[in-house]
């Protein structure tokens, strides 16, 4: 079998390859709190959580020789660092990791893959922020990823746009796209985009500015997506505002100046 491929902290394996070819169904975030940094001031019902996700992925090698997203096998979310690891452990002692396709593909791991791939587990490092560990285990000619990834999330929110806990107002001065859509059967209206100003009525996104009655509902997740819900009276489906912070591409992000 070929040798174990452990990322080190900086998301490169030892034969060079970035860590970005084997993340097959998520990105990593820089922490909300510092990148969405609101322009008004912030709101008790805003704060974050923590939360812990373990994703397991069948890689398989490009014509370029880097590994690629093949098949996913699992993805979790737990509150705590320590229950994901424990759980992680539990995972790769079972050695199931199934895969549907060819008669060849690999499903469980025997009993020593099964401890080096969990030995190559508890070494393996990231980030220390968003990426706890991260693991890359050779299987004939696929390749297991094992990921402990730590995102920060704030709670669900529901409030009038005229109150301080509008969700909207975490959002404001940040690039944001707007979607004008009618709830059920999601008929979209009109798609703007641009940086959020909010005033104590107002919400504008590029060319588009709407009004909003103080008691006008807004539900949303802070520092990610709002959405403000007009009523059209009471045989019509409301008329939504959905509001949602645009992320940065990272193939985009230019160098930091020395």
């Amino acid at each position: 079998m070929s040798a174990i491929t452990r990322t080190n902290n900086r998301g490169t394996t030892p034969d060079g390859d970035t860590g970005r070819d084997a993340q097959p169904r998520h990105e990593q975030r820089h922490d909300p709190a510092a990148r969405h940094a609101p322009t008004l001031p912030t709101h008790p019902s805003w704060r974050f959580q923590d939360r812990f996700e373990l994703w397991a992925d069948w890689l398989e090698r490009d014509s370029g020789g880097h590994w690629k997203p093949h098949q996913s096998v699992l993805q979790r979310s737990f509150r705590t660092r320590e229950d994901t690891l424990l759980h992680a452990e539990r995972f790769i002692n079972r050695g199931d990791f199934p895969m549907s396709g060819g008669s060849a593909t690999p499903v469980t791991l025997l009993r020593n893959r099964r401890d080096a791939l969990l030995a190559a587990f508890r070494e393996a490092e990231g980030d220390g922020v968003t990426l706890i560990r991260e693991v890359i285990f050779p299987v004939g000619e696929y390749a297991l990823s094992l990921k402990v990834t730590r995102e920060r999330l704030a709670d669900p929110v529901r409030a009038t746009f005229g109150s301080a806990a509008n969700p909207l107002r975490s959002l404001a001065g940040q690039p944001v796209k707007l979607t004008v859509l009618i709830e059920h059967p999601y008929d979209v209206l009109e798609r703007a985009g641009g940086h959020l100003e909010l005033g104590d009525r107002a919400a504008q996104v590029g060319a588009h500015t709407q009004e909003f009655a103080p008691g006008t509902v807004v539900t949303g997740v802070p520092y990610r997506h709002a959405t403000v819900s007009v009523s059209r009276g009471l045989l019509k489906k409301p008329l939504l505002y959905r509001y949602e912070i645009v992320e940065p591409d990272p193939e985009e992000t230019p160098p930091a100046t020395p």
